[in-house]
């Protein structure tokens, strides 16, 4: 259960963070950088410690690109029309239920009774917290169809992720049954080959086939240099956001997700990262000034009660 919680923490500065990257080069360039990045550090280790390309690196593949390449490029894109909190709100939440039922059908991957009910409590306190930042996006959003797609990218996030994790899940099932240890940072590696395949198809089809605008605009609506930065500020630079997105996210954040699989169930796991949009709040208001609501308390508390009597009863 603990490196599920290491996910969760570093599952909610991700968002906060790409949202920084987003800000200044687009959603999809933002997407290249920080796979590419997570890539050759993963990859590195696979071929120099871990197990290269062997394993299920089909399906861990395919699980990378379903979840990096759709769901992680839509996520990105959600970012900057809901804002972190309430796009991580929809996504984690709804990722838990999809990666539950996906392994439930698929392998028989079955949650207990209690399972189902400590994992209820947790996301009820995720939904409680962020409660608050719903209503504000309801009432402040101007623009109904730019919500409304928000919304939809969120949606198709959630759906990436957990049917990822559901696939990872049963790669690793896959590889025990045929007695071969998994390694939790080559999974995590060969995940990442699929999600960055997906990333650059999305790069190079928005750069010739559509506008070139598209997804590579910055808030201001200007097209700016992935190795610009404003007045030589280190947080003004795309590569700095890009490289900390990648390293939080990709890296530690998918590894640890990989490592809870080992013993726990894909639902599980994702219920517990689903408290990612609790702690994205704080950072939230460090780096964006969305400061926590009274309502953000109260569901951080019903969490971690879920969190403590899921653990007890592991």
């Amino acid at each position: 259960m603990i490196p599920a919680l290491f996910a969760a923490f570093f599952f909610g500065v991700t968002p906060v963070v790409a949202g920084r990257g987003v800000a200044l080069i687009g959603f999809v360039r933002q997407n290249v950088l920080r796979l590419l990045f997570a890539a050759v550090v993963l990859g590195a280790w696979a071929f120099m410690f871990g197990q290269g390309l062997r394993g299920q690196s089909l399906l861990f593949a395919t699980a990378g690109a379903i979840g990096f390449g759709i769901g992680g490029m839509s996520l990105l894109a959600a970012l900057p029309r809901l804002g972190a909190p309430l796009a991580s709100l929809i996504e984690e939440t709804l990722a838990a239920a999809v990666a539950a039922i996906v392994a439930f059908y698929w392998y028989a991957d079955k949650l207990t009774t209690l399972q189902l009910e400590f994992c209820g409590v947790i996301l009820l306190g995720v939904v409680i917290g962020l409660v608050p930042y719903v209503r504000q996006t309801s009432i402040k959003g101007i623009d109904r169809k730019g919500l409304a797609l928000g919304v939809g990218l969120a949606l198709l996030a959630a759906l990436g992720q957990g049917v990822s994790l559901a696939a990872t899940k049963k790669g690793i099932l896959l590889m025990k049954a045929a007695h071969t240890p998994p390694d939790v940072i080559t999974i995590a590696f060969q995940r990442m080959i699929g999600g960055l395949l997906v990333a650059l198809v999305v790069y190079f089809v928005a750069r010739y086939v559509w506008t070139r605008k598209w997804g590579f605009t910055a808030a201001d609506g200007t097209t700016k240099p992935v190795l610009g930065a404003e007045d030589g500020k280190l947080t003004t630079r795309p590569l700095f956001w890009a490289g900390l997105n990648s390293l939080l996210g990709p890296i530690l954040a998918v590894t640890c997700t990989v490592w809870a699989q080992q013993t726990l169930s894909a639902g599980v796991v994702q219920s517990i990262a689903a408290v990612a949009p609790l702690i994205a709040v704080p950072f939230a208001f460090w780096l964006q000034g969305h400061r926590p609501p009274k309502l953000w308390y109260l569901g951080a508390a019903v969490a971690i009660a879920g969190l403590v009597v899921l653990y007890l009863n592991a």
